[in-house]
């Protein structure tokens, strides 16, 4: 029989009251991710001269590797905001009367959540790994270029371009130094030792595009080298010496984190490992754990129509409140069964799938039990 035109408009106007508080939510989780972020970025920015394009870059790949928790997320905030206030407004009641069932009040949330969970797999599946490989490949390059700033007054540092050095005194906003001793080994066997009254340090601009180079500029002092070969000693003494330091951007080389590796992958890792290794288990656990939180929209329709349909004036803080009980339950049951996971006390698929039984566990009775 086919659908009524009213049956249609109350379909969209349920969708239309989901929509606004999942885009919303969509942004509030990235906003506060993004926040764990910032101040670190900012780091870079300020301190170490990094690109600002490529601070940008960086905070559009992390956003995209948190997008696969925000989309379900947002999405049952949408459901329990939407359904909270169409209670709470006696609406649900009105529609009940109408002859319009709980049930088919649930089909157009079900097609949204078809959406949200093909859009979370293709994300978790393909495209989060690829930017999560990138943004750990450019966090580890652009991180080696703190070298510039690293020299602590008062204590010999080591690894800084490879020198060994020494400042009394150092002013981290002018970037200058006082009573400077340096320890050069790069020619193993031609040692320099440099001491200097003074000293400077300038970022120069190099082609590589994650970091700069630095020329520290020495006022008043000496150089001393030691060649082992001839057995020779020989000081000079300079007036102003520079030393051009170039940073290491660094290869990003770093073992792969089950985030970050793609489907494709994934799988044949899966096919070459068994479950008796820890390996095997971790990439069985995170292929289901990416199912697990993809699928987890749908629970999400009948966990918040269940809890939302419920007479409160404050509807967003109740939303709110209930979503943030729900996160915690679900992660520590997903922690939980990632722990017998790697135990080999679960399978990966029930340990895995752990938060979404005990959602379906408390969804269908709280759906049974709506007060429309």
């Amino acid at each position: 029989m086919p659908i009524s035109r009213s049956v249609r408009r109350i379909d969209l106007y349920v969708l239309s009251e989901i929509i606004a508080p999942f885009f919303g939510g969509i942004l509030f989780f990235l906003f506060i991710s993004m926040m764990f972020q910032v101040l670190h970025l900012t780091e870079f920015f300020i301190i170490h001269g990094v690109p600002g394009g490529i601070l940008m870059k960086m905070m559009a790949l992390m956003g995209l590797s948190f997008m696969p928790f925000a989309l379900p997320v947002a999405f049952l905030v949408g459901v329990l905001v939407a359904f909270g206030r169409l209670s709470s407004d006696s609406e649900l009641i009105a529609m009940k009367a109408s002859g319009i069932s709980p049930g088919r009040l649930a089909l157009p949330v079900l097609g949204l959540a078809a959406m949200v969970v093909g859009l979370s797999l293709w994300l978790d599946l393909r495209l989060c790994p690829w930017g999560e490989r990138e943004s750990k490949d450019m966090l580890i390059r652009v991180s080696n270029t703190k070298a510039v700033s690293s020299i602590h007054e008062g204590t010999f540092t080591s690894g800084f371009f490879d020198l060994l050095i020494f400042a009394d005194k150092v002013d981290t906003k002018t970037g200058k130094l006082s009573r400077v001793f340096i320890f050069d080994e790069r020619e193993p066997k031609n040692p320099l030792t440099v001491v200097a009254q003074a000293g400077e340090m300038f970022p120069v601009r190099t082609t590589g595009q994650y970091g700069t180079a630095a020329m520290l500029r020495l006022y008043e002092g000496s150089i001393h080298s030691n060649d082992l070969e001839a057995n020779t000693y020989q000081k000079i003494g300079f007036g102003e010496y520079n030393l051009y330091l170039k940073v290491d951007e660094g290869s990003g080389d770093a073992s792969p984190r089950p985030q970050s590796i793609e489907y494709n992958d994934l799988v044949g890792r899966i096919a070459r490992t068994t479950t008796a290794t820890f390996e095997g288990r971790e990439m069985r656990g995170e292929l289901w754990r990416r199912y697990a939180l993809a699928i987890s929209p749908f629970l999400f329709v009948y966990l918040g129509i269940g809890l939302g349909t419920v007479r409160v004036r404050a509807v967003r803080a109740g939303a709110a409140l209930t979503t943030l009980l729900i996160l915690i339950l679900y992660w520590v049951l997903q922690a939980a069964g990632t722990i017998a996971l790697q135990k080999a006390l679960l399978p990966a698929f029930p340990a895995e799938f752990l938060p979404d039984f005990a959602l379906l566990a408390i969804a269908v009775p709280a759906y049974r039990r709506a007060s429309w």
